[in-house]
Parts: C-alpha cells; structure tokens; sequence
C-alpha cells in the first residue's frame, strides 16, 4: 500500500536566459522578458527557475491532501533608444494555483489541479494556464491524470511515491512544438491522458 503520493507540476521558460527581444516601434524601447534557464527536473521546485509551481501531496493514512502553490520572479530588461536598461521584477500571485473537489474514495483520492497565472509586469498578458484531472490510488500507488494546456512555455508534471524517486507523468516542450507566448492567449489547445 502507498502511503504518500506526491503529484508535482511547474511551468517554466525552458533553455532560454532571454526570450527574443522585442521592439516597440512607435517608442524604439526594446523589451527583454529573462527565461528560466533550466531544463525538464522534478528537483527545481523552490529554485526560483519556474513561472508556475504546484505540489500536491495525498497522505493515505491521514486521509488528507497538503497542497503548496508557489510563482516565480518576473525579470523584463528595457533599453531606451539611447541604449540605457532599466530592469524591473514582479511576482504573480497564487490565487489562481488551486485544488478542487477532492473526493476520497476507500482507497483513492481525485482532485482538480488548476493554474492560470499571468506576467505581473503586463497588464493585458494572457495567463499561462492548466488543468489536470488526478485520481490517486492508494493500493499501489498509480495515477491517473488526465489533463490540459497552453502551447507555451514548457509543462512538467511529475509523481513520487512514499518518498521514492519522481516518475515523470507528462512533459510539453514549446521548443518542440514551435509554440511561442500568444499560445496563451485563447483556450488551452494541448490534451493528455496518462495512467502510471
């Protein structure tokens, strides 16, 4: 029998320290958002290396769920026409990093993992945005998940049973897929199912 099951998912801008900078034509002000600077790892949570963090841990003896909810530092670098930079930070808030209708049954649990977070620094940024559907089981441990999200950036989700190593549940790479940060914008156009 599993006794804890963790469920970890992050969303971050893989590969890259800067996206591609961007001119604004009418000002000549150059806008520079920093990535991430990591790639696809269970064990970056807390680095400061994500846009999204979210952990859900199911406890089978308590018959509780924990759950943490974190974002990271937005960094934009602006150079004036005259090639001076300023830079400026900001942090998303949480409240749109949720769990919902957690439902126990004898020996599972399912609940709702949710995201919508936006560029703190842009007040018409579109959110970066998931949903997955998770049911735990407490006999040996499986999971089942089935789940949505934008085109960009990359996604990773992940579970760990009682303490042992993360198994990699689902990964979205834009670098892949040739999505870029409109993929945002609109309905979450990427779909999975996975049971491990």
């Amino acid at each position: 029998m599993a006794t804890i099951v963790k469920i970890r998912g992050s969303v971050f801008i893989g590969g890259l320290q800067w996206l591609p900078a961007i001119t604004d034509p009418a000002t000549g002000i150059i806008y520079e958002y920093a990535g991430d600077a990591r790639e696809f790892s269970p064990a970056t949570v807390n680095s400061g290396r994500s846009r999204v963090e979210q952990e859900v841990v199911v406890d089978f003896v308590k018959r509780k769920l924990f759950t943490f909810a974190n974002t990271g530092y937005t960094t934009l670098r602006q150079t004036m026409p005259g090639g001076v930079s300023e830079m400026k930070q900001g942090k998303a808030p949480t409240d749109g990093v949720t769990v919902e209708g957690e439902t126990w049954g004898a020996m599972s649990c399912s609940f709702v993992m949710k995201a919508s977070a936006a560029n703190p620094l842009r007040a018409d940024a579109p959110t970066v945005d998931y949903e997955l559907h998770v049911t735990v089981h407490g006999e040996d441990g499986k999971v089942d998940v089935r789940g949505s999200h934008d085109g960009f950036p990359c996604f990773e989700f992940y579970k760990q049973v009682d303490f042992g190593d993360f198994e990699q549940l689902y990964t979205h790479d834009f670098r892949v897929t040739g999505d870029a940060p409109a993929a945002m914008a609109g309905e979450m156009e990427y779909h999975f199912e996975r049971n491990l």
